[in-house]
């Protein structure tokens, strides 16, 4: 594995910052597959999280945000754009802990 870099984009400041979109778009996503399996709205969902009425989810809202990253990090490394994947890495690595606080 050598440093040269597939494109201007392969840093890892770039990554993290993917890797915390990928997870905001992920929460999307769990809220929006939840918000139709219950028959509310999102800003019920939102509210009922940062409220604590929905506790049993929180830990599985982290979790999907997770997913979301694990999948842009196998795409990335597919590609061999290993500085970016080592970003969304990082943002892995740190909802880890958020996810077992909750769990």
């Amino acid at each position: 594995m050598s440093n040269v870099s597939k494109s201007k984009w392969d840093t890892v400041p770039y990554g993290i910052a993917l890797g915390i979109i990928g997870a905001a778009v992920g929460f999307i996503l769990f809220g929006l597959v939840f918000t139709l399996g219950t028959s509310t709205n999102l800003t019920t969902f939102f509210n009922d999280l940062a409220y604590g009425v929905t506790a049993m989810y929180q830990d599985k809202v982290v979790t999907v945000s997770i997913l979301v990253d694990v999948v842009l990090f196998y795409y990335f490394i597919r590609k061999e754009w290993f500085q970016i994947s080592r970003g969304i890495l990082y943002v892995v690595i740190c909802s880890v802990p958020v996810a077992l606080y909750f769990y």
